[in-house]
């Protein structure tokens, strides 16, 4: 498990932030450290990578030893390379986005002894607040390592990003029908804060409808009493 690396050696880690949306919060998957350094401590799940390994390929084997989802979206978020980061040793990390649309990972959580657990994530000022079960509060300093930024990092390339990519996308349990309700739960979601409906309508069909990119489907979602809404088709780059 790494409790001891050679204090000559530059070693290096992937760490994950795996996020979802779930009941129209942003959460985060965190597990709790089982040894030294920072026993007892929560964490993003990471490991080391080996010589003859790629940051790619080490993400890879984790997210299917630990959390075998499909298709995940993964984007590198940044390399730490602080030397004061782990008491172990000189170690740099590569930390990861990783995107799930939660009914892809609650049943992947039901059937794996993993020790995940979700955390609502949200920015307060230059703090950082994760709720988890039984409104337990976590704060920066009951984190591991420098794990607190690492994911002030990623909160705050997420919420820069949604405005102008299409990663918001990637929460979507399909991308291939979905009501602009459930993309503007997403939004919502990751920017924190209660939209108007009518602009973020007029926001999306302006950014993709008119551009081609979304296309309305014959379906339409059901609800219990008024019209149904319009399901939606979000087409590649290419055009697909």
């Amino acid at each position: 498990m790494h409790s001891e690396l050679a204090r000559d050696r530059l070693c290096v880690a992937v760490d994950l932030l795996i996020l979802t949306v779930k009941d129209g919060q942003l959460n985060l998957l965190l597990s709790r450290r089982g040894h030294s350094p920072f026993s007892g401590y929560w964490a993003l799940p990471g490991r080391m990578m080996a010589i003859d390994e790629s940051a790619e390929s080490t993400v890879n084997k984790l997210l299917a030893e630990m959390l075998p989802v499909r298709d995940p979206y993964m984007e590198q978020l940044y390399t730490f390379t602080q030397t004061e980061r782990d008491p172990r040793g000189r170690v740099v990390s590569v930390a990861y986005l990783v995107i799930v649309p939660w009914g892809r990972l609650k049943g992947v959580l039901e059937t794996a002894a993993n020790g995940f657990q979700c955390f609502w994530a949200t920015l307060e000022g230059d703090g950082l607040r994760l709720t988890g079960d039984q409104a337990a509060i976590l704060g920066s300093a009951e984190l591991a390592f420098d794990h607190a930024w690492m994911i002030r990092t990623g909160l705050k390339r997420l919420r820069n990003k949604i405005d102008y990519t299409d990663i918001a996308f990637a929460f979507l349990e399909d991308r291939g029908e979905f009501s602009l309700s459930e993309l503007e739960t997403v939004f919502e979601a990751v920017l924190d804060e209660k939209l108007d409906s009518s602009n973020f309508r007029r926001f999306i069909l302006n950014r993709y409808e008119k551009t081609g990119r979304l296309e309305q489907t014959q379906q339409a979602e059901k609800r219990g009493r008024g019209r149904p809404a319009a399901l939606y088709r979000l087409k590649d780059s290419t055009g697909r």
